[in-house]
């Protein structure tokens, strides 16, 4: 009897056992569970797409501060800022993949190497028609709110800016339309229309309540001003160490408090055209404005220029704007802490970019989301009209949707009238030098005539047995020793024996 019940209690207990433990392990999974989120990198052939992809996972750290005692402070991660540039043959071959959509997985860690997120880069290889439903796999209705998008310009050819950005902003139209139509239940309602809807939401929201960050230690205090700005890096170590689940984040001074925001109207111009989704614009390969300089002649107008309407652009859609170059590598790293700021910010917990917008230095341009607006755009230069460069990128994008070229009085052609392509055969009107009209012979002859006329009667000089006359464009210098003899002579009777003397 008692080996009877023995055996029939073992398996009661076993069951029990492994509930106990799968509760467990799921408790430890789900505490443990590293966040990922995905990047969608836009951008044509050779404009730096791998090389930004090898700083996402290779962060070269912040700019270095000296002090007195020439210490550098520590990087985020841990990541020293003894760095050297890394030449393109050094890239990773996984980042210089040539694939039609290409994939990379940037781990993100703690200064502990503890992973605290992780990141999917997606790149996709041209923008060509036959690519556009791979973006399915990097964008989807489920994976949209988890997700960036970067769209890359080259420096090297500045002239493209704006057909290359109207090109993959169309790319990423059609993605966000498709989306739309996804889990479709009626002619007005769809499951993906609602997520873009409600992303939408989330990126106005982000707009309105953006405050530009000022660091409390009075140590830190810099100057913000409303056309530039410097980074607020903490001169200490351990303070420019990236928040983790053991840390707190450097405190802000802000207006609003987390719990009681307010809520501000959009300025004009901005968020017209609203993804829902986070987009960056990089500018790489920003070092290349020195060599426009010395051998294209761009002055610091065409800059200003540029960077104007780049920033007019991002406005519309709520994007970011940084140039990066991999002779200033700090550069990279203010990109990839914006990018884990929008990736990894949360109503319980903020990650936050701790840098202020720069607008001033030409090849270091740093304007985070939320911080421009018109009037600052007119106070980098005037004479720039926003309105006019806003309805036009409208005009354009409508062209581009039904696959025409856009009209000269759009956007691009107002850019690519200033910005030029020195290899394209229709150059501006403007670089054309005016045409020269010449005057028929006989007009100048009869013009002429009554000078040509006197000439001919007017006698040889006498004593010199020379034929020769004076010119008809005015009499010729005399020579030295005519100026001598005239300055010599103090009187009349001394100038009349020397002239006397040169007859003989």
């Amino acid at each position: 009897m008692t080996t009877g019940s023995t055996s029939n209690t073992q398996p009661q207990g076993t069951p029990e056992k492994e509930e106990i433990w799968s509760t467990i392990l799921s408790t430890v999974a789900s505490s443990r569970m590293v966040p990922t989120k995905r990047v969608l990198v836009l951008g044509d052939s050779s404009s730096g797409k791998s090389t930004l992809i090898h700083f996402l996972k290779n962060d070269p750290g912040p700019q270095a501060v000296q002090t007195d005692s020439d210490h550098v402070p520590a990087t985020s991660f841990g990541v020293n800022n003894n760095y050297v540039p890394l030449p393109v043959e050094s890239l990773d071959d996984d980042t210089t993949s040539t694939l039609a959509l290409g994939y990379n997985v940037i781990d993100v860690q703690d200064e502990e190497n503890e992973a605290i997120a992780r990141l999917g880069v997606y790149q996709l290889g041209l923008s060509a028609t036959e690519y556009l439903p791979l973006l399915k796999f990097a964008l989807g209705t489920d994976t949209l709110a988890d997700s960036c998008v970067i769209i890359i310009l080259d420096w090297t050819r500045p002239w493209a800016f704006l057909e290359s950005l109207q090109r993959w902003i169309h790319v990423l139209q059609h993605r966000i339309d498709e989306i739309c139509k996804d889990g479709t239940a009626g002619e007005s309602w769809s499951k993906g229309k609602a997520v873009v809807d409600e992303l939408r939401e989330k990126v106005e929201n982000y707009l309105q309540t953006y405050t530009e960050p000022v660091a409390v230690n009075p140590l830190n205090m810099t100057a913000s001003t409303s056309t530039g700005s410097v980074p607020s890096t903490p001169n200490t170590a351990t303070s420019t160490s990236f928040p983790n689940t053991t840390t707190s984040a450097t405190p802000l001074v802000t207006t609003t408090t987390s719990a009681d925001q307010v809520t501000l109207p959009l300025s004009k111009g901005t968020l017209t055209n609203n993804l829902g989704v986070p987009i960056i614009i990089v500018c790489c390969k920003s070092d290349s404005v020195d060599m426009l300089d010395q051998t294209m002649d761009y002055k610091d107008e065409h800059f200003d220029f540029i960077q104007q309407m780049l920033r007019c652009v991002c406005m519309k859609y709520g994007a970011a704007l940084f140039y990066t170059s991999t002779r200033q590598p700090y550069t990279f790293h203010n990109l990839r802490q914006y990018l884990l700021h929008r990736l990894l910010t949360t109503p319980t917990k903020t990650y936050p970019f701790n840098m202020k917008a720069q607008v001033i230095e030409r090849d270091i341009v740093l304007v985070p989301s939320g911080w421009d607006s018109w009037g600052k755009l007119k106070v980098l230069r005037e004479g720039f009209d926003c309105e006019a460069v806003n309805d036009g990128w409208d005009a354009d994008m409508d062209a581009v949707t039904d696959r025409q070229q856009p009209g000269a009085h759009g956007s691009r052609g107002i850019y690519e009238e200033v910005v030029s392509d020195p290899s394209s055969k229709d150059q501006p009107l403007s670089t054309i030098p005016p045409p020269v009209t010449c005057e028929e012979e006989q007009a100048f002859l009869d013009r002429h005539y009554e000078t040509l006329k006197h000439v001919s009667d007017t006698p040889s000089r006498k004593g010199t047995g020379s034929g020769a006359r004076p010119s008809v464009v005015g009499p010729i210098i005399s020579p030295s020793s005519d100026v001598d003899f005239t300055r010599l002579g103090e009187n009349n009777k001394l100038r009349d024996s020397a002239a006397e003397k040169l007859m003989k």
